[in-house]
């Protein structure tokens, strides 16, 4: 005597092949959320320079992905002629912006790796809209380079949260799939 899937659920077939493919759908919404959560997740930064100049390569990431007002987290790395990763031990890293003009200068300000080895970070207030150039001065027994980075700063945008957007979709999903079943037990009768 065989079971099929059908009797060991106690659901007739059509139910439970529309309950597995619901539940197949809510694994693949929470993979897909968790990917997302992974990807925007603090300390994923989008590299705006990537720039070798003299004896030094600098690589600049920012948080969010685009400059905005009020503030950037700036994310730098620096190496050297043999791509070898640089601390604040063997360089000095001072950051300043200048904006349009009204707009307040900021620095120039010493950055230190102290929280992460491998970066630089600093935070530059953004107070006014429009381009604005970054300076990386960098210096060592090397020598002295100076990094510009022309930006656009604009307005922070409304950020979705692909998550939460998710994690409803799923619920709603399964209350739908709950119904359903629920309908077809009374209709199936005791």
């Amino acid at each position: 005597m065989g079971l099929t899937p059908w009797r060991v659920s106690g659901l007739p077939p059509a139910a439970a092949t529309v309950a597995a493919a619901a539940a197949l759908l809510i694994l693949l919404a929470a993979v897909l959320a968790l990917t997302i959560a992974r990807a925007e997740a603090n300390g994923a930064s989008t590299i705006i320079m990537d720039h070798t100049q003299g004896p030094y390569r600098v690589v600049v990431g920012i948080i969010p992905a685009r400059p905005v007002i009020p503030q950037t987290h700036l994310a730098i790395q620096v190496f050297d002629s043999d791509d070898r990763l640089l601390r604040d031990t063997d360089v000095q890293l001072l950051i300043s912006a200048s904006g349009p003009p009204g707009a307040p200068e900021f620095g120039p300000q010493p950055v230190r790796n102290d929280q992460s080895l491998r970066y630089f970070e600093v935070d530059v207030p953004f107070d006014v809209v429009g381009p604005w150039r970054v300076s990386v001065a960098v210096s060592s027994e090397r020598g002295a380079e100076l990094f510009v980075l022309p930006i656009e700063v604009g307005e922070p945008g409304a950020q979705i949260q692909w998550v939460w957007i998710a994690a409803v979709l799923a619920l709603i999903v399964a209350v739908g799939i709950w119904t359903w079943l629920t309908m077809q037990r009374r209709r199936a009768g005791p």
